[in-house]
């Protein structure tokens, strides 16, 4: 006997129809559970975009700010993912899916009825084309941020090899040629 908060999914084991039952209210958990993973992630790539504007500004303030939005955000995705995890667990036993320990959830989708299969899909597709774009735009800020370390090192090592000046006095008042000076010598 079904009662009105299942969902049966058609399941072909061995060429025999099975019809498990799917407990519907797991199910709409795991829709609000992607919702708001698909959420957290468009905030992040939006947060990633300020973080480019902020680098090509060199905005510190804006920087620090974007930090410490994107640490709040990373502790937040990291939450709904354990969460995801832990339904799409808690819907993969009701769903006999070929024995596997893991499930993904676009094979879970597969065990499911229309539209709800095709739902679960389209939100698995979304949240890797945000994740994808996400990572795209954290690579170009990592190498906007590993130029600009390079770029300052070499400042500092230009700044280091000031070379043999002529010329120069000593710490006497004598006059010193050929003397090697640094950047610690030209600061005090």
């Amino acid at each position: 006997m079904r009662d009105r908060d299942t969902v049966v999914a058609e399941h072909k084991l061995d060429g025999l129809s099975q019809t498990p039952a799917v407990p519907s209210g797991p199910l709409r958990e795991l829709v609000g559970c992607l919702s708001n993973l698909q959420t957290a992630l468009k905030r992040l790539l939006a947060l990633a975009e300020e973080k480019l504007a902020a680098m090509r500004a060199a905005d510190v303030g804006a920087l620090r700010d974007c930090a410490l939005r994107e640490d709040a955000l990373l502790k937040q995705v990291f939450m709904e993912e354990k969460q995801r995890k832990a339904v799409l667990a808690r819907v993969a036993q009701s769903v006999p899916c070929s024995g596997q320990e893991r499930v993904s959830l676009t094979e879970l989708a597969d065990h499911l009825p229309e539209p709800l299969a095709s739902s679960l899909r389209a939100r698995s597709t979304a949240l890797q084309a945000l994740a994808e774009k996400l990572q795209q735009k954290n690579r170009v800020a990592a190498n906007v941020a590993q130029n600009l370390q390079s770029h300052i090192r070499g400042v500092f090592a230009a700044v280091a090899k000031v070379g043999q000046e002529t010329g120069v006095y000593g710490p006497r008042g004598e006059h010193e040629s050929n003397v090697e000076r640094r950047w610690i010598d030209a600061v005090g």
